[in-house]
């Protein structure tokens, strides 16, 4: 049973009955930012269409995604409505669409959207439902860019980090110098650079300098299909 984290202020929604209803472990919390979490590493931000607008406009949306990002592996924009509404909303809608596709191109920000709360629950459902599964997958390898500079091979393997992306990944070559270095640091030294949460920082650090281990049960999976 899939676990999510409902925010308390989103109990007036129907989201959450849907949830519990479709067979989700629905748990209420005082959340800091964000409004449902999936598996504990990907946060929701619901927003309406109106909202989403003047969250743009008046920079609300990006303090809320940066603060996402310090805590959370990865962010989903949630915006309950047609995108052809947002031309009711301001004329300025080109700079509505400017602002999501710098979210998505250097934030790595996730934007959906529903038509209503059952398409939104849905969502939410599905994507805590493909969460639980990953326990049974082997990662998957995701095609490597063709970059051409040192330095975007540089970007590129640092944003592989959790919970780093193209700023934070900057950031860190900056501070650091170097990929190696970066590696190399301590949590101590990488929760100094701005963005990094002593947490985040505990996580970078445990993942890089952990034995691997390949899990039985996947290792187990991953012969039965290799002698089928």
């Amino acid at each position: 049973m899939p676990k999510i984290i409902v925010d308390e202020r989103e109990r007036m929604s129907k989201i959450p009955q849907i949830l519990s209803r479709l067979g989700d472990y629905v748990v209420y919390k005082m959340l800091d930012i964000g409004d449902y979490i999936v598996a504990n590493t990907i946060a929701v931000e619901r927003k309406t269409i109106s909202d989403l607008v003047k969250s743009i406009f008046d920079g609300r949306l990006f303090d809320q995604v940066r603060r996402l990002l310090e805590v959370y592996e990865r962010a989903v924009i949630l915006v309950q409505g047609l995108p052809s509404e947002i031309r009711l909303h301001t004329d300025r809608w080109q700079s509505v669409y400017g602002s999501l596709a710098r979210l998505v191109e250097e934030d790595g920000i996730s934007v959906i959207f529903s038509s209503d709360d059952e398409e939104a629950a849905y969502f939410i459902h599905s994507l805590a439902q493909k969460s639980q599964n990953i326990f049974y997958r082997y990662p998957i390898a995701h095609k490597k860019p063709k970059l051409e500079s040192i330095e975007e091979w540089q970007l590129y393997i640092v944003q592989s980090l959790p919970y780093i992306g193209p700023k934070l990944a900057r950031r860190l070559l900056r501070k650091f110098g170097s990929v190696l270095a970066v590696f190399s640091a301590s949590p101590s030294e990488l929760s100094r650079v701005d963005g990094i949460s002593e947490w985040k920082a505990q996580e970078i650090v445990r993942i890089l300098r952990s034995p691997y281990r390949e899990e039985e049960k996947q290792a187990n999976a991953g012969e039965g299909y290799n002698n089928s």
